[in-house]
């Protein structure tokens, strides 16, 4: 047989010890052999293919063009051809590949170093293909290694409830050293078995927990308890995990040495190692215990869709307050939603409660099932139906912010249907920090609720709801339903409101009103029929007509009402509306224009829906806490700044008044753009009375927030005031770890007859701008108002109406 000699250069260098940087290389040649057991266990030839990478010096050979320089790869390819005997047993690829290694090697003195590769890809069912590299000459740098390839497995994992419903594709790599004697080797047929038969039999959160357990299989081999040092490298890929790839997934490198003081994984039983192989995500009890000596934090969901669904999440409330080891911090705004699961029953009303605790998670499930049962006598006729209230574990950690991760048989924390459900995501957003993570998936919770979003689902565009005091028996709301659009450019979400606007009709008891001063002031039974006349007016294109009822002009620099006349000019007035049978009850909500806590009070008895409140809590210390004494009544709290005398004066708007330590944000993205200087200025100052008021026990679901037009804002910023819109009702601030989250707040806009229009129309009196407020009540609406405030509500509820059809698609 001829073989190619090297010329004296290349002999020369390797005589001298250097290794040349080039190199020839044979890229899967393809032979037949005996090489053991085949997939279905037939001692017949495989296909197989040897690849070689060897290292030599073609200087003189690229120089000259002369072939004879160099290492022949065509003579090396046809001399493996007819080395290799198909018919004769070779006993293993690894023995194969030494024959052929030894070959080459010492047929071809320019080949200075050789690194060899034989696959065998029929040599397990299971595998893409089997391979054994070996080097020449061997060196601790250059390992002879076995590698098994493509491993294509079906498993539980992951942490989304789609992911648990059925199994799915993963790859793994394994990579393990190679021993020249045959009897010291791992077989990789074992290896093979045991990896199918545990990933497949097991259940897995993360890829990382699946790959380090395939290195724990690996090593527990006989091999490896007389190398414990030897190292086994496993990659995992997750298939189609992640749109636009082929996979993802990791690799690590382990020894034996790393798994010391481990209990073995027993192939066939493994899950019962790693969690319970269901539905539910398989966590353990984690290392993070709860002290029944610190106060602890949880978060709770709740749910009610039986009887008086409003009253059943307030006294669960009340209830879980009442508990010496338990004080209720934090409670989301209530949520209309569909009922999931089994959908023949009653839509609900979903939030989330912050708790700080002494009870452990196991004590606080008993006290969430006792006020369930005992105390509002829920009574379950099968999962996932009808209940007068369900308090549901959600999050629970420590005082020091450890997460608690546990599965019992009772109780799952956190709760595995956690990821599913936009009624719940979306009310524990208002609660936690934007970069709040999932303690099993580790990433931001907030991510979690827009993935939900982008499956645009229309069961997961929730109502959020004010309760109102019953009438009849029968529920009443104001609703407002917003739906999450990630833009396209940004990539970031805003919303869109899709329910209709609220048109709110204004009466004014007053004498000095701005705009109507004097009309209506003395004549109980003139101020019920222009009541009946709006009632008229809007409900012929409306669902519900609010009225707001004002006995003390607020006009900048008017002289303020006593608090007993203004009493006298609204109390009667609101009593009088609810004794009167020809009025529509259930459908008119009265509202009270007032910064006077005693006045509120006394017309939350007299039958009032909604407190206006021009000062957002400013001028009256006890505003907050006579709202706080009736959760079913909403609260207007609008911006200004100083009082009626002041506020015309108190018009400069900067960035420098944000504190060092405050993060502002804008759908949950930090915002600095100059464009919305003064809106977030209103957001700001919005937000601390805000904090204030949910401090003294108002509750979220009750504020709806009003930027002030015409209070503290010259012309042009009240026009700003409007267009930022939906940058206040999604508007959120990070202060000293405090965290306040508007969400898609309810927006009330009251440019109606304004100074700032008549500047810029030309009229001067207020009644000659109705026409105009209609144009700007169509733009609020535009701009995202929830409720705009009006006294024309003839004309202006069909400037909302056709708003409506133009930029929400209502009708």
């Amino acid at each position: 047989m001829n073989r190619h000699r090297m010329m004296s250069s290349s002999l020369k260098k390797m005589q001298s010890g250097v290794i040349s940087r080039d190199k020839v290389h044979i890229e899967k040649l393809a032979l037949q052999a005996i090489i053991g057991p085949d997939s279905w266990n037939r001692v017949t030839p495989q296909e197989c293919n040897i690849s070689l990478e060897m290292a030599t010096d073609f200087e003189k050979a690229s120089r000259s063009d002369e072939l004879k320089y160099s290492l022949n790869y065509a003579v090396i390819s046809k001399d493996i051809s007819h080395f290799v005997n198909p018919r004769q047993n070779y006993k293993s690829l690894g023995l194969l590949a030494e024959r052929v290694l030894h070959h080459i090697k010492d047929g071809y003195p320019g080949i200075q170093s050789l690194a060899l590769k034989a696959q065998a890809g029929d040599a397990h069912i299971r595998s893409d293909g089997v391979s054994v590299v070996v080097h020449a000459p061997a060196s601790e740098q250059t390992p002879d290694q076995l590698v098994i390839s493509n491993l294509k497995l079906l498993t539980l994992i992951g942490v989304f409830t789609f992911e648990r419903l059925q199994k799915q594709y993963v790859t793994i790599d394994i990579n393990m050293p190679w021993m020249r004697q045959p009897e010291g080797n791992v077989e990789y047929r074992d290896v093979i078995d045991s990896v199918v038969s545990f990933v497949e039999s097991s259940n897995f959160k993360t890829v990382e927990a699946l790959v380090d357990s395939v290195a724990q299989i690996v090593t527990q081999q006989d091999y490896f308890t007389n190398h414990p040092d030897a190292p086994v490298i496993v990659k995992v890929i997750k298939l189609n995990a992640i749109t636009a790839t082929r996979g993802v997934g990791v690799s690590c490198t382990r020894t034996k040495k790393d798994f010391l003081g481990k209990p073995l994984l027993e192939v066939n039983s493994s899950s019962a190692q790693l969690g319970n192989a269901s539905f539910n995500l398989p966590v353990s009890r984690s290392a993070q215990t709860a002290s029944s000596s610190s106060m602890n934090v949880a978060y709770l969901a709740f749910g009610s869709n039986v009887g008086d669904r409003t009253s059943n999440i307030q006294c669960a409330i009340d209830s879980l307050n009442a508990h010496k080891d338990l004080h209720v911090t934090k409670v989301s705004s209530i949520f209309e939603s569909e009922p999931m699961y089994f959908q023949n029953q009653r839509l609900f009303l979903n939030g989330c409660i912050e708790v700080k605790t002494l009870l452990s998670p196991q004590e606080l499930l008993k006290l969430c099932k006792k006020i369930e049962y005992e105390e509002l006598k829920r009574v379950k006729e099968f999962d996932n139906g009808p209940r007068s209230i369900d308090l549901d574990i959600i999050l629970y950690k420590t005082e020091d912010g450890a997460n608690v991760v546990l599965t019992t048989d009772d109780l799952i924390i956190p709760h595995p249907r956690l990821l599913e459900r936009s009624f719940v995501l979306e009310p524990l957003c208002e609660l936690i920090s934007f970069s709040e993570v999932h303690p099993v998936t580790a990433e931001p919770i907030i991510e979690h609720l827009n993935q939900i979003y982008e499956q645009e689902r229309d069961e997961d565009v929730l109502c959020k709801v004010i309760p109102l005091p019953r009438i009849g028996g029968k529920d009443r709301f104001l609703k407002f339903k917003n739906k999450p659009i990630r833009d396209s450019v940004t990539g970031r979400f805003s919303t869109q409101t899709i329910s209709s606007t609220y048109t709110m009709g204004i009466l004014n008891t007053t004498p000095d009103s701005f705009s109507d001063g004097g009309l209506l002031s003395d004549n109980l039974d003139m101020q019920v029929e222009r009541i009946r006349v709006i009632v008229q007016e809007v409900l012929k294109l409306s669902e519900q007509v609010i009225i707001d009822i004002g006995g003390c002009s607020t006009r900048p620099n008017s002289e303020q009402a006593s608090q007993q006349q203004e009493l006298e000019r609204t109390i009667p007035l609101i009593k009088k509306i609810r004794s009167d049978k020809t009025i529509p009850h259930e459908k008119v909500i009265l509202s009270i224009d007032t910064y006077r806590a005693g006045i509120a009070k006394l017309a939350i008895e007299a039958g009032v829906d909604l407190v206006n409140d021009i000062s957002g809590g400013q001028f009256d210390a006890d505003m907050f806490a006579v709202l706080a004494e009736h959760p079913n009544v909403g609260y207007i709290m609008s911006h200004t700044r100083g009082d009626t005398s002041t506020m015309t004066k108190l018009t400069k708007y900067s960035d420098a008044e944000a504190e060092e330590n405050t993060i502002e944000y804008v759908y949950g993205h930090e915002e600095r753009g100059e464009d919305t200087v003064l809106v977030r200025n209103i957001g700001r100052e919005l937000a601390q009375q805000y904090a204030k008021a949910v401090e003294v026990g108002v509750k979220r679901w009750q504020i709806v927030l009003d930027p002030g037009v015409g209070f503290a804002k010259h012309s042009m910023q009240n026009l700003e005031a409007i267009k930022g819109i939906n940058v206040l009702k999604n508007y959120s601030l990070a202060r000293d770890q405090h965290f306040i989250h508007f969400r898609n707040l309810p927006v009330l806009v009251g440019p109606s007859r304004k100074k700032f229009i008549g500047k810029i129309t030309g009229d001067e009196t207020a009644a000659d701008r109705d026409f105009t407020t209609g144009t700007v009540a169509g733009a609020c609406v535009g701009f995202g108002a929830d409720i705009v405030r009006v006294h024309d509500t003839k004309n202006c509820v069909k400037s909302i109406r056709m708003a409506d059809a133009l930029y929400r698609q209502t009708l």
